[in-house]
């Protein structure tokens, strides 16, 4: 019975195997031998030789690599603490069974399943400097229109020399870069995704306040806490698995964005200042053909993602407890 069941089992799975197979590892492992070949677009196989670790080292020397990594990493830094804060509020303003929270539920969410294409498009629209509604916005009000998807200057660097008053912020090199904030472009498309992304998040927690025995709060509530101190010591820690979750998703998905880079600003922004790690792959592989190039910056994504997810694991993971 035992070999029938695991016979049955492989049959079902066969074809979503023989998909991943095909679709997903083969290529991994072809890219992985590519990236150490010098082999471009139009080089015929018989042409192409190994380069060893040339690929790696060059990337890992290119300043646009260093660029479009510190553009990665203030993506990153602004977009998943915003859309996780807003997607836990959305789903404790939800959570109760109220009028309209099923309305509010639907209107939090429809953005998420609408196509990445559909909602970069609809907010270039939004962001354009002449006809776009906020910058018309802005005029009615009294303020100075925005280069809002033409502006290189970080938004840190813009308030620190505007507002401020400071005649100069860094913003060159690495740190520099980061320290800058992303540039207001940059800022525009995480603006973006995060109008289209709460909508999940706030599902999922959702799901973990629903997995929270109301007992807890009710006790504490019996004893006199506030909602405040409900919220901080009941509700946050019991919610540590679906934000553990969340957390690591949230910083694969920071680190593989694209679509809206893309579409958005398809030459990689004012300056470049757009550019992230994916984009810089696709130009040195699907622009310049550049593919044993562009195979290694993939696999240097890889380890730039695997390293802080197991960092993650390792600080926060035990601290997550599921029982």
């Amino acid at each position: 019975m035992k070999r029938q069941e695991t016979t049955l089992a492989t049959l079902y799975l066969a074809p979503a195997g023989l998909v991943l197979l095909v679709f997903w590892f083969a290529p991994a492992v072809a890219s992985l031998v590519v990236s150490f070949t010098n082999w471009e677009g139009a080089d015929t196989l018989d042409i192409v030789g190994g380069v060893g670790w040339r690929n790696y080292a060059r990337t890992l020397g290119d300043e646009r690599f260093t660029a479009a990594l510190a553009n990665t990493i203030n993506y990153a830094l602004w977009s998943i603490p915003i859309t996780m804060s807003l997607g836990l509020g959305a789903a404790l303003l939800v959570q109760r069974k109220t009028a309209g929270a099923s309305i509010f539920r639907t209107v939090f969410f429809l953005p998420y399943v609408t196509t990445w294409v559909a909602v970069s498009i609809a907010w270039q629209y939004f962001f354009d400097p002449e006809t776009g509604p906020l910058n018309h916005l802005l005029r009615s009000m009294g303020f100075e229109p925005l280069r809002w998807l033409a502006e290189p200057r970080g938004v840190i660097e813009m308030f620190a020399t505007g507002p401020l008053g400071l005649e100069s912020w860094p913003n060159t090199g690495f740190f520099g870069r980061i320290a800058a904030g992303p540039s207001l472009a940059m800022a525009s498309i995480i603006g973006t995704t995060i109008w289209r992304d709460v909508g999940f998040f706030m599902v999922v927690f959702l799901a973990g306040l629903a997995n929270i025995d109301p007992g807890y709060a009710e006790a504490a509530m019996i004893d006199g806490a506030s909602a405040h101190q409900r919220l901080r010591r009941i509700t946050l820690p019991l919610l540590a698995p679906t934000t553990y979750f969340l957390l690591i998703i949230a910083l694969i998905g920071a680190f593989r964005v694209f679509v809206p880079i893309m579409v958005m600003t398809p030459d990689g922004g004012p300056a470049k200042s757009t550019a992230t790690l994916v984009f810089y792959m696709y130009e040195k592989g699907f622009v310049q053909w550049k593919l044993g190039l562009g195979s290694a910056v993939g696999y240097l994504l890889f380890m730039i993602i695997l390293i802080p997810t197991l960092a993650q694991a390792r600080l926060f993971g035990r601290r997550v407890h599921y029982d």
